[in-house]
């Protein structure tokens, strides 16, 4: 029985986890409609853009169906903030 249960959630979970999640879009650094964005964001991280693309796939994995725009704005945001303190 709890091996059924098991089996069962484990199938569960690979079937949730291959579904197609919100939009697809570009990758951040790739689109030039958020140029000025893109560059704040890596000033404000010594052109760090390993940090950059981490803070940015964790907005997007809390905050799914937003624009690109407006995950670098939130990054951008948040860490001006957490600075100011």
């Amino acid at each position: 029985m709890v091996l059924l249960i098991v089996g069962l959630s484990l199938v569960f979970i690979k079937l949730w986890s291959s579904q197609p999640r919100g939009k697809v879009s570009q990758p951040y650094f790739s689109d030039p409609k958020n140029r000025k964005l893109q560059k704040r964001l890596l000033t404000l991280l010594n052109g760090d853009a390993t940090t950059a693309e981490r803070l940015l796939k964790q907005q997007r994995q809390r905050h799914r169906g937003e624009s690109d725009k407006w995950y670098l704005e939130k990054v951008i945001y948040d860490l001006e903030r957490d600075r100011r303190y």
